[in-house]
């Protein structure tokens, strides 16, 4: 079961972008892989944005940053930039000359996996959850952990960078998650 800890910082989390470029001939993607001061509807009656910055950090390592052909499907490569722009965070991948990244590279190439989807790790001071009412959360980012990113067959968000909804258990535990998460912190505040 997914923890109060693991919403704010622990578990690896997924959110959808798209795939802005391909180079094939140098084996390279160039993904969106999250946009800044949009907001997402996640699921569950929770709602997230990712405060412009949030990955900064991670411009600054991207040789820290893998790249995998689906969730937890094989590691198919690497960053070899990544940028902190105003509008989100962009990472250009390199991908390895494997099995597993030959066959990435043909199916974004022929349009089957289209998506890429940001994997990260939320940081319990820098992750603001507020209670909207009737029983909806708004989730707000400042800063965050990044992983990488695995392209996907589709993601939620279409062209800004969308919510992936990986597993529906997952979900449904991070919801939960986020609602005891509100409860012991509203809780400490009073």
């Amino acid at each position: 079961m997914t923890t109060l800890d693991d919403l704010k910082g622990g578990a690896v989390q997924y959110r959808a972008a798209s795939v802005e470029d391909l180079d094939t001939a140098n084996r390279t993607l160039l993904i969106r892989a999250a946009p800044y001061e949009v907001e997402a509807d996640i699921g569950g009656g929770i709602t997230e944005v990712f405060t412009r910055g949030t990955f900064a950090r991670a411009a600054k390592a991207p040789h820290r940053l893998g790249l995998w052909a689906d969730h937890g499907g094989p590691l198919a490569g690497r960053a070899i930039e990544a940028e902190d722009r105003p509008d989100g965070f962009y990472m250009r991948a390199k991908v390895s000359d494997t099995t597993a990244g030959r066959d990435l590279l043909t199916q974004v190439e022929d349009g089957t996996l289209k998506d890429a989807s940001i994997e990260f790790t939320a940081l319990r001071d820098f992750c603001n959850v507020r209670d909207m009412g009737g029983g909806r959360l708004h989730v707000r980012h400042k800063r965050a952990v990044c992983r990488g990113a695995a392209i996907v067959f589709e993601g939620a968000y279409g062209d800004q960078a969308s919510v992936v909804e990986v597993r529906e258990a997952e979900r449904e535990r991070a919801v939960e998650a986020a609602r005891l998460w509100l409860r012991a912190y509203t809780a400490k505040q009073f």
